[in-house]
């Protein structure tokens, strides 16, 4: 949840959920708590025979006071008296609130005013008005203020569900415009980062994702065009180096004795063999090679034939119609490269092939001196080579594991090295059986139907 609320998403929501709930409040503020007194009809019949008798005591000798309250006094429920001494009571309501102030309003504010409600059970029985007249006090005590107005209505409910429901829908609107250019852009980094293909971002939303997109428009095709001058310097510098290296190929086959010639055959093949592996890993993934579908135990019992009629020992345990979606050239490339890695190091190699619903499980083990913990992750990076725990391996350029690695990563899979016990090391290769469209795609950009 805490990692939900640290996206754009969880962001905006958070502010727009603070937004409505503090428009709620506001509106609410406004309908409950107005700044002048309520409009007519209530509680102004109340508050028109207490503000005329205050102000006509006023005006009045204070000999003829007791006569004109006497007077005053109503059968229907409101009763007056003079009173220096005074036990107020102790309830206050909207309704209280309402006819303090509409008697405030009433008497200009010449007068001080005070309201309560004496009967806690029932509100609106029993009202005590207060108001400060010189020395004394004038208690008003009402039998019954009246029917409490609604406040809450149908027309205002509806104000409130419009209010509301507008700002949910202008608020998905604002989320889905943000969102979606965000969307598109991570999409199109993920499929430029996989195989390198220039897929222009459209450049929409609000200003900032809009620079941020024509950055990574201008970025991407700086970095392509980079790769494919280093593809090209590579290529050429390779042609160059193999030139005179088959020239020297032909004069050693025809112009040195036996003992030399065999030694310079053997460093020509060599530097052809290194020269080759650096092509392979600039390469990888941009090779435009189309994923298909693959029968894994098919392809990996002829790699262990022909290994095993080279002389090495090697065996295979699989399962029968173990299919994936992949690049063939590839994987054969990835099987190829570990196996030759055990060959190189151990007498015994094991090949085990599993399956469930999602993925498949390729291990590949030998018997040699494996490699110490710390350095099982280093040993996947490009021209690193351990050559003190594997043993000497002439003519390794430390690209093998590098483009295992490279190429599992395109097909959207997982490898990683594990120290057998009690000796060896295992490969373990997860892929899943229908590898993401943009690993999918072959080298102009078109995508293949991922399809049985």
């Amino acid at each position: 949840m805490r990692q939900f609320f640290s996206t754009t998403l969880g962001h905006i929501l958070i502010i727009i959920s603070c937004s409505t709930i503090i428009t709620f409040f506001v509106l609410c503020t406004l309908l409950f708590v107005p700044k002048g007194p309520p409009g007519p009809p209530w509680p102004w019949q109340t508050t028109y025979r207490v503000g005329s008798l205050v102000k006509i005591l006023q005006e009045t000798q204070p000999a003829h006071r007791d006569a004109i309250l006497q007077a005053a006094q109503r059968a229907d429920g409101i009763a007056f008296r003079w009173t220096s001494r005074l036990q107020r009571c102790k309830t206050q309501t909207f309704n209280t609130w309402d006819l303090t102030r509409t008697l405030s309003y009433e008497l200009e504010g010449k007068s001080r005013v005070e309201v309560y409600a004496c009967n806690a059970q029932d509100p609106r029985k029993d009202i005590q008005v207060i108001i400060k007249m010189g020395g004394n006090y004038l208690e008003a005590r009402i039998a019954n203020i009246g029917r409490e107005p609604t406040r809450f209505t149908f027309p205002t409910f509806c104000a409130l569900l419009f209010l509301l429901t507008g700002i949910a829908v202008m608020s998905v609107w604002a989320i889905a415009r943000i969102i979606s250019p965000l969307r598109r852009l991570s999409e199109k980094t993920d499929l430029f980062s996989r195989d390198m293909t220039v897929t222009p971002v459209k450049e929409e939303g609000p200003l900032e994702i809009r620079r941020v997109a024509r950055t990574f428009n201008l970025m991407q095709e700086r970095i392509a065009h980079s790769m494919q001058s280093r593809t090209q310097m590579l290529a050429a510098i390779s042609h160059d180096l193999r030139t005179p290296l088959t020239r020297m190929r032909l004069y050693a086959d025809t112009a040195l004795p036996q003992p030399a010639r065999e030694k310079l055959v053997k460093e020509i093949v060599l530097m052809n063999k290194l020269i080759g592996t650096a092509l392979s890993f600039i390469r990888t993934g941009s090779d435009g090679e189309q994923a298909e579908w693959v029968d894994l135990d098919a392809l990996m019992s002829t790699l262990c034939d022909e290994y095993e009629d080279a002389g090495v020992a090697i065996r295979y345990s699989g399962t029968v119609s173990l299919t994936v979606f992949c690049k063939p050239d590839a994987i054969q490339r990835v099987l190829t490269n570990l196996i030759d890695n055990a060959a190189a190091h151990g007498t015994q190699i094991c090949l085990r092939a599993s399956q469930d619903a999602d993925q498949v499980v390729i291990m590949i083990q030998d018997d040699g001196p494996g490699i110490s913990e710390e350095m099982l992750e280093k040993v996947k990076e490009p021209f690193f080579r351990l050559d003190v725990a594997r043993g000497e391996r002439k003519g390794s350029a430390g690209l093998g594991l590098s483009i295992v690695n490279e190429i599992i990563k395109l097909h959207g899979g997982t490898f990683e090295l594990i120290n057998a016990l009690p000796s060896g090391l295992i490969a373990r290769i997860a892929l899943p059986k229908k590898i993401a469209p943009a690993a999918a795609k072959n080298g102009t950009g078109a995508t293949d139907v991922n399809s049985g």
